[in-house]
């Protein structure tokens, strides 16, 4: 490691870092920074120079940081966060003037029933802020927590490693939905019938497993999935027109069973209720922003009608 005075080091050159970090380009990065890509590459000259490092290699189009480079990021990222917010709101959060730009990970039934009310509220309390919605899988979801990629993200709990705080927003109910002429005529599927009907299903994780499969497989219960999708809100018109079973969160279903030839079925399982939360680092736990952005989205979550018995 370089010698050089940390006084003496341009912390210029660690928002170049972190942006090729996430575009894994120098072209792409100059774009984003207003800089050329020689500029880019002479930064990076003296970030290696420093950190005696390559930090990243080309391979193909693909600028891949180095295991170093991996573990500088990930240590870096959340602090590089804090002190740009804390320059646009110049020292202070207030709703009405700032220009914060708060990333939330939603899927797209989070989305469908959450985003509308969340945008509204926004747009009367805090006109310039701005939201960045992405999808990520359950592995990419630890990640962006802890670099500081991702603000919040609203979900199913699962283990997101040290620091990740949460608060419960509400619950939700796994059932099915079928055409309404499906030859499966009940309101609660038999068990032979779930062991002989072929679902699609959802999966939000690389490694193909959902929640339903997760709580399936638990309860010693296979069923035959024909389709995988990452989209929650395909899964309806893809059942319309089928003899498929998609499974999907009730809230969701309901939606859909008002504006398609579609009905709902339950699952011969005693409790398919699973809980949603909004999840988030510690190092935003006492960010006045912060608080008024979970603020915000819990708001929106309580005022959602209540799950029916």
């Amino acid at each position: 490691m370089s010698k050089t005075n940390p006084a003496n080091f341009d912390l210029n050159l660690l928002v170049i870092l972190d942006t090729v970090f996430c575009e894994r380009s120098l072209t792409l990065a100059g774009k984003k920074l207003f800089m050329t890509q020689s500029a880019i590459s002479h930064a990076l000259s003296k970030l290696r120079d420093h950190f005696e490092d390559r930090l990243f290699i080309r391979r193909g189009n693909s600028m891949d940081p180095t295991p170093l480079c991996v573990e500088l990021h990930k240590t870096l990222a959340p602090s590089l966060k804090k002190i740009l917010e804390s320059l646009d709101d110049r020292g202070e959060f207030s709703p009405k003037s700032s220009n914060r730009t708060f990333c939330l990970g939603l899927s797209d039934y989070l989305c469908n029933l959450l985003l509308p009310e969340i945008i509204s509220k926004i747009q009367n309390e805090a006109p310039n802020i701005t939201l960045r919605i992405v999808q990520a899988t359950y592995e990419q979801r630890t990640a962006m927590l802890q670099n500081g990629k991702l603000d919040i993200f609203i979900g199913c709990s699962r283990d997101y490693g040290a620091g990740v705080f949460k608060e419960q927003l509400f619950q939700d109910r796994e059932v099915c939905v079928l055409r309404k002429d499906h030859p499966v005529t009940g309101e609660v599927m038999t068990e032979e019938e779930l062991s002989k009907a072929e679902f699609v299903a959802l999966s939000l994780s690389e490694s193909g497993l959902g929640f339903l499969e997760d709580y399936l497989y638990h309860k010693g219960v296979q069923r035959k999935i024909k389709v995988v999708v990452q989209q929650e809100v395909v899964i309806p018109s893809l059942v319309s027109s089928s003899n498929l079973i998609g499974s999907l969160a009730e809230r969701l279903a309901q939606v859909y069973t008002e504006i398609m030839p579609l009905r709902i079925i339950k699952l011969p399982l005693e409790n398919t209720i699973f809980e949603i939360y909004q999840h988030w680092h510690a190092v935003n736990n006492n960010d006045p922003a912060h608080i008024w952005m979970r603020a915000v989205i819990k708001h929106v979550a309580d005022s959602l009608p209540k799950l029916s018995e």
